[in-house]
């Protein structure tokens, strides 16, 4: 908690040392319509993030509940992470698999599958694509501010717990070597997941900005999700995700109103997808029992 309130707090300084040029940009009919754009793209990319929970379900139940079954219950609860807490989302798609016939074994399964290798891919990404922009920003923004500390150490703590949460979930379930396919499965549909988050994330910066290379830009995207991910109380990530990417945009080189505006249309960029995907599903379910 106490992270989430700083960060919010940085966010809030960030946009009140720039609020001139910040409200300008984020009111560019240029950027409006990118954020416009991106949240249709958002919503279609998100469900490679649900076909990997899917996977995971098949795993140990078989296709008894069905991929487009899965996609609705998915669909459904991505609002859900809004609620108090990060993680409500997926206690919903736990409910709500289960009452549709869905084993606890395999819901189990698939949960700490997801947290663990969800949270690999990010990491993976970032650090892959954007090691020297998170020095440059932790040596700007790291000594001097012991929460940010603490928080990549919690991030690094819980990122070895969910890995050790996973391989002792295979073995119980006696699910061998297919864990191992299916986790790489996953893995890769997370790390295009993440891949595409980062284009978005390019499409909102190049709206407003020329600064920051491609690769780097993807990476800060990935690392800015992971810590929004990891760090408990920041319901869907608020205020934490905006503060890495602000830090990280800034380092990448871009000024920090078009920092602090991509971080915002970011923002912007997830709730409205997420509220389109709940949308749709909605709109199928009410059409499936008219």
């Amino acid at each position: 908690m106490a992270v989430s309130l700083a960060a919010l707090v940085f966010v809030g300084l960030a946009i009140h040392r720039s609020f001139g040029d910040v409200q300008r940009q984020l009111v560019s009919p240029l950027f409006l319509i990118a954020i416009l754009g991106c949240a249709v793209a958002y919503a279609a990319i998100l469900q490679l993030v649900g076909i990997a929970w899917y996977r995971f379900l098949v795993l140990v139940d078989g296709p008894s509940l069905g991929l487009g079954r899965a996609l609705a219950i998915f669909g459904r609860t991505q609002i859900y992470k809004y609620l108090p807490s990060n993680v409500m989302h997926m206690v919903g798609r736990f409910a709500l698999a289960r009452s549709a016939g869905a084993s606890n074994r395999a819901l189990a399964v698939a949960q700490v599958g997801e947290l663990s290798v969800i949270v690999l891919a990010a990491g993976a990404s970032g650090a892959l694509l954007t090691w020297p922009i998170f020095q440059a920003a932790y040596a700007r923004y790291g000594p001097g501010n012991p929460t940010l500390t603490v928080g990549l150490i919690a991030a690094g703590l819980l990122a070895i717990a969910f890995g050790m949460g996973l391989l002792f979930r295979f073995r119980m379930a006696g699910i061998g070597g297919r864990a191992l396919i299916t986790s790489a499965e996953a893995f890769f549909l997370y790390a295009l997941f993440f891949m595409g988050n980062g284009f978005l994330i390019v499409a909102l910066v190049r709206a407003i900005n020329d600064g920051g290379h491609i690769a780097e830009l993807i990476g800060i995207g990935a690392t800015a999700w992971l810590v929004g991910f990891v760090v408990p109380g920041a319901p869907g990530g608020l205020g934490v995700r905006e503060a890495v990417l602000i830090m990280g945009l800034t380092a990448a080189g871009l000024p920090p109103p078009s920092a602090t505006a991509a971080a915002l249309g970011n923002r912007l960029v997830t709730v409205l997808g997420d509220c389109l995907v709940a949308l749709v599903e909605l709109v199928l379910r009410k059409g499936k029992s008219a």
